[in-house]
């Protein structure tokens, strides 16, 4: 019999449980993709941040050259010579600083159990997702993962 509320549609693709191993090797994979994906500087780091610094001229005023503030020597090298995240890294593991670090610093585990958050919307969820383990708390947003993680 054909029924209009049939569990497992023509268009629907079936989610099966996976085990943890699977699981740990999808994370990897997708981390993995994810970090070589851009593995470059931001183009746009070396222009200045939005502020009241940055204001736009309105239609009004004319057009008048200002004087030029004169970057100071610090300034130059601090724009020049930016390091990424691994470099700064790698940096902190070669120097001779005491502990703590950054790669040593802990803070203990905590007293109270985990609280499990939705992946999609922030709010607190009480249902698993059997094929990633991600969190979800509705099933608008069940839907809205799949769309978005698979």
């Amino acid at each position: 019999r054909e029924g209009g509320n049939s569990r497992h549609g023509a268009g629907e693709e079936s989610f099966g449980v996976l085990d943890e191993a699977t699981r740990q090797r999808r994370l990897s994979r997708q981390l993995e993709a994810l970090e070589k994906d851009n593995f470059q500087d931001d183009p746009l780091s070396s222009l200045p941040p939005p502020g009241p610094a940055a204001r736009l001229p309105a239609f009004s005023e004319t057009e008048e050259p200002e004087k030029k503030k004169r970057k100071t020597r610090g300034d130059h090298f601090k724009q020049r010579f930016r390091k990424n995240f691994t470099t700064l890294l790698e940096e902190e593991n070669l120097s001779e600083k005491p502990e703590p670090n950054y790669l040593s610093a802990a803070a203990p585990p905590s007293s109270l159990p985990p609280r499990h958050f939705c992946c999609v919307c922030g709010f607190p969820s009480h249902y698993t997702c059997t094929t990633c383990g991600g969190r979800y708390c509705c099933s608008r947003c069940l839907s809205t993962h799949r769309e978005t993680r698979y």
